[in-house]
């Protein structure tokens, strides 16, 4: 595998989200991004996938622009981190009608931006489940298992990773006694 575009990603992710730190542990944010690429890397051997995966966050979470993605990397890179970046914005209204557009855009990703989205719901529900019991129940565990199985390419293409995260909202709502 050639990692030159996930050692280059991984070096713009860290220099691109800078200072920020995880919201519940206050360690480097580029942990999560790690993380996401970690468990891509476990199941893809597409190094734009996991280079995507290092880069997941920064459309929506820094100053990077998508003609950036592209200019730096390929336009394959730049398209995967766009499929998995939210569409709404605080003017389409509560949280609730949010996460509807962006279930129903990332619903018609590829294969591989579902497959990044399934490695963040990973990472991100471990997090959430652990360390902020009343958001998770309420909010983001019932938000990922609306989202889940709605990621049809995923599934198709990679059982292992799309299961893995069915599997760990599940084992969430198990562990915070969500009910089905």
């Amino acid at each position: 595998m050639d990692l030159h575009w996930i050692h280059k990603a991984r070096d713009f992710a860290k220099h691109a989200h800078g200072a920020q730190l995880r919201k519940y542990t206050g360690v480097p944010y580029w942990h999560h991004l790690e993380e996401v690429a970690g468990i891509l890397l476990r199941h893809s051997q597409n190094p734009q996938v996991v280079a995507a995966g290092w880069l997941h966050d920064t459309l929506e979470d820094t100053t990077t622009t998508y003609e950036q993605l592209v200019a730096e990397f390929d336009t394959t890179i730049a398209e995967l981190v766009l499929e998995v970046t939210d569409v709404s914005r605080p003017e389409h209204g509560k949280r609730p009608m949010r996460k509807r557009l962006d279930r129903q855009y990332l619903a018609g990703a590829s294969a591989f931006g579902q497959m990044i989205k399934c490695a963040d719901t990973i990472s991100n529900t471990r997090d959430i489940a652990e360390h902020d019991h009343r958001f998770a129940r309420e909010v983001y565990i019932p938000e990922k298992s609306a989202l889940v199985p709605v990621l049809v390419n995923a599934r198709n293409f990679c059982y292992p990773l799309w299961r893995a995260a069915f599997d760990e909202v599940e084992k969430a709502k198990f562990e915070l006694q969500i009910a089905a």
